[in-house]
């Protein structure tokens, strides 16, 4: 973590924990001198983090109300920390950076749990991040190295597909190439002097994506047959762009899914063998085909 997220996540701790000791409250006064930071600071700790946490406010001291309080250990309260450090920072993505750092898995009485498979992002990885951030807010190339290789890219977009982040970017090299680049993998970023401007708004190729694998090139529709006891799957959470085209007598379902790259719809065809078929285009279907016979020769 980050120097300032690391001090005010000890810091709030150890708020936390005085407070614990003293049943009948502390005032700001004696938690700022207990911890030798400013009144200020500790008054901020307290109504921006700690008061969803059961630490209440009685007359003039602070203290914790048990009916209120929350399961969590250190792992939690650093993912509030990040939380409201990521909301003063007016920024969405590092938002979501900061979530993915220390994602909460909520106490047996907290009455939301969340498990949300992702990637983690270290303190080097948040680093890079930002780096990446502001040289896309301030339209500067950046240099790195990649798999071993050296780019220049004029970064578009960081993005975050079924639990990885990516650098979406133009290859300044190989004449503006769109490319994808897993942001993990990216070392020694350098942001250069050198600006550029972005020909096209990759905001709406990104509004009809279903997967990393989505392209820049015209889109194409895939029409699949639903089984009955899968269509519930497909109902509650559609493919962007999803189509009904209507139900058959059994209660089976077709859909339609527009796509710019076979690899946004293969998994998912996979995935649900032998609950799904490819209606067309002819070309996919034929593909499944020729993929599920040689994957059977081999069992």
């Amino acid at each position: 973590m980050l120097g300032l997220e690391n001090s005010k996540a000890k810091r709030i701790k150890q708020i936390y924990d005085k407070l614990l000791q003293a049943p009948l409250g502390l005032s700001i006064t004696e938690l700022s001198e207990a911890l030798s930071v400013s009144t200020k600071t500790i008054q901020r700790d307290l109504y921006e983090v700690l008061s969803e946490y059961g630490v209440i406010r009685d007359g003039r001291k602070w203290r914790i109300d048990h009916s209120q309080m929350q399961d969590f250990g250190d792992e939690e309260l650093i993912a509030s920390i990040l939380e409201e450090l990521a909301k003063n920072s007016g920024s969405t993505l590092y938002t979501k950076a900061k979530s993915l750092l220390s994602r909460t898995l909520h106490g047996i009485h907290h009455p939301i749990f969340a498990n949300i498979p992702s990637e983690k992002l270290d303190e080097g990885d948040l680093q890079n991040f930002k780096m990446i951030e502001k040289a896309i807010k301030s339209k500067n190339e950046v240099g790195f190295v990649y798999e071993g290789k050296n780019f220049i890219a004029k970064p578009i977009k960081l993005a975050f597909f079924d639990g990885f982040w990516y650098l979406l970017a133009l290859d300044s090299g190989q004449k503006d190439t769109f490319k994808k680049f897993h942001f993990k993998s990216i070392k020694m970023i350098e942001i250069l002097s050198t600006h550029f401007e972005i020909p096209f708004q990759i905001e709406e190729y990104l509004k009809q994506a279903n997967s990393i694998w989505f392209s820049l090139s015209d889109a194409f529709d895939v029409q699949l047959h639903i089984h009955p006891s899968m269509k519930k799957y497909f109902l509650r959470k559609p493919f962007i762009g999803q189509k009904s085209l209507g139900e058959e007598s059994d209660g089976s379902i077709i859909i339609e899914v527009s796509v710019t790259h076979e690899m946004e719809i293969l998994p998912i065809i996979y995935g649900y063998i032998p609950f799904i078929k490819v209606l067309s285009p002819e070309w996919l279907r034929k593909e499944v085909k020729r993929t599920i016979k040689a994957y059977a020769k081999e069992l």
